[in-house]
């Protein structure tokens, strides 16, 4: 399955009059009115792993919600699936994201583990070999922290547009 992670900037007004209001009307996906009246700020995709995936183990090991950057949970946008996901961020907090994947790239490299942080390396080392993340894309943890770092301090709106095909 191909994935991709998408932010674009709307200011309030923008979201809630024009955006919202037609979808709830036209019963249309967010993610095409987004395109047209929304700033598109940029799009990230692997080819051989998904990054669904990849926030989904990492919510599993570390505990943040990064649904939400997959349009899950409580800033989710309706209307949204089955293939288009849409979520409310707030930039300040992709922070924690950051942090967490840069955590984990920090355990791959130490040498003198806790007994915790080694169960969570072994969760993540183990999910590295399944989804052959290591052997086709050794630096999308890397990529993934520089793509979120780069909208941490967004001021309008910043939506999540998470699209699997």
């Amino acid at each position: 399955m191909k994935d991709e992670l998408t932010f674009y900037a709307c200011d309030t007004r923008t979201l809630e009059e024009k955006i919202l209001v037609r979808d709830m009307i036209e019963g249309t996906e967010l993610a095409g009115h987004l395109e047209r009246l929304g700033q598109h700020l940029g799009t990230l995709y692997f080819n051989h792993v998904s990054i669904g995936d990849i926030f989904r183990k990492m919510e599993e090991i570390w505990g943040s919600p990064f649904r939400f950057l997959l349009g899950q949970g409580e800033r989710r946008l309706e209307p949204g699936g089955p293939v288009t996901y849409c979520g409310r961020q707030i930039p300040s907090e992709l922070g924690e994201f950051s942090h967490h994947i840069n955590e984990t790239q920090k355990l791959i490299k130490k040498r003198d583990r806790s007994e915790a942080e080694q169960a969570r390396l072994d969760k993540w080392l183990k999910f590295e070999e399944e989804s052959g993340l290591s052997k086709h894309d050794p630096d999308a943890l890397e990529t993934l922290r520089k793509y979120l770092d780069k909208f941490r301090s967004r001021t309008p709106e910043l939506i999540s547009v998470y699209t699997r095909w």
